[in-house]
């Protein structure tokens, strides 16, 4: 490995008295640990870039994205993060060499790379995230559930008593296995590939209900698993997500059908009392942005007219039943060399109040209504 000499770089980062061409020699290593980690991402399956071409600037351009953070200033000009961070290791004593230095730097630089992900996927995917987040509730929330890493991904499996398999080993697992320990790959299958995802489907659609809650058709998936031997006894977290989203979207896809196919003049009636609260939600919300930020020159006019056209976009998906985007995907539309760090320093706090402002008022229009 590359000598780093970071026993030097990092104190004089910390205390202020780096050099330009120092900090560029800090940042761009950080920018590295941030860049590999996300490229083992790719690796083990995960979609990180927004586009999918491959296109290694992006992913360089996230990448320190990624990591800006850590890098924040105070008042004094001082790298708050980074001191608070690394000062209570520089006072120890014997002070970390170069070696240990750089696990404590690869150690933050991938946690704040984590966390940042965390918010691209939620900004990119809002209802994936969504869905996510259901399954880990319902997870932590259920007994019967238990969970594990490997290779990069997270894995679900029914704690062993939850099967009412007779085999000699579920009864010894019931009794010996803590309930917080991983069972063994026996019980697991682990010498068994995972069921391909088209195959799950099918089987979990023949008990499948629209009604069920995301812990129910856990339930019913990881059934699915237990009674097919040829396969792992557990499932990767993303693949019953992917499956929830599909149930969802078949649920929608019938409701959409049926209405079609029932058209009345009471459903004429109320798409056009939805479009009308459209159009007041848009009045109010133009007003909102020429009184409270374009007078007080807060954004400016033209800003603010790409507001409103974004959000009149946001909310024309909603009532078409489109495929929900991003906030800021939606508001590149109009500025094509928008970037993600500029989006998140420039425009997300206002934007992204407005957004919700515009949705709430909306939900309030529609409840009335129907």
């Amino acid at each position: 490995m590359k000598k780093t000499n970071l026993g030097s770089l990092i104190p004089k980062i910390c205390d202020s008295t780096y050099s330009q061409t120092e900090l560029y020699q800090f940042v761009n290593l950080v920018q590295k640990i941030s860049l590999s980690y996300l490229k083992y991402q790719e690796v083990i399956g995960k979609h990180i870039r927004w586009e999918r071409r491959e296109r290694n600037s992006e992913l360089e351009d996230m990448a320190i994205d990624c990591v800006a953070g850590l890098f924040m200033r105070n008042e004094n000009n001082e790298f708050v993060q980074l001191k608070r961070y690394f000062e209570p290791h520089l006072e120890a004593r014997p002070r970390p060499d170069d070696e240990e230095l750089l696990i404590l730097l690869r150690r933050l630089a991938i946690k704040k790379t984590k966390q940042e992900l965390s918010r691209i996927f939620k900004e990119r995917d809002p209802e994936g995230a969504k869905i996510i987040r259901n399954i880990r509730v319902a997870v932590k929330n259920s007994r019967d559930f238990g969970t594990f890493r490997e290779m990069g991904r997270e894995y679900i499996y029914f704690q062993p008593e939850v099967l009412e398999s007779k085999s000699e080993y579920s009864l010894v697992a019931s009794i010996d296995a803590p309930a917080d320990e991983m069972p063994d790959s026996q019980y697991l299958r682990k010498e068994q590939p995972t069921i391909p995802e088209k195959t799950l489907r099918d089987l979990y659609l023949e008990k499948y209900t629209p009604k069920d809650h995301v812990s129910t058709s856990i339930r019913k998936m990881l059934r699915v698993t237990a009674s097919e031997d040829k396969f792992q006894n557990c499932l990767p977290t993303d693949a019953i997500a992917r499956l929830i989203r599909y149930t969802n979207l078949e649920v929608v896809r019938s409701k959409l059908v049926s209405q079609i196919e029932v058209d009345s003049p009471l459903d004429y009636v109320r798409m056009k009392e939805i479009e009308e609260a459209k159009q007041l939600v848009l009045v109010k919300i133009k007003s909102k942005i020429q009184v409270q930020y374009v007078r007080s020159d807060k954004i400016s006019p033209e800003k603010g007219e790409i507001y409103y056209r974004t959000l009149a976009d946001v909310l024309d998906d909603i009532t078409h039943n489109k495929k929900i985007e991003s906030y800021y995907r939606h508001l590149r539309k109009y500025v094509p060399t928008l970037t993600q760090k500029q989006y998140r320093s420039e425009e997300r706090t206002i934007f992204e109040y407005l957004g919700k402002l515009t949705k709430k008022w909306f939900r309030e229009y529609l409840k009335d209504l129907l």
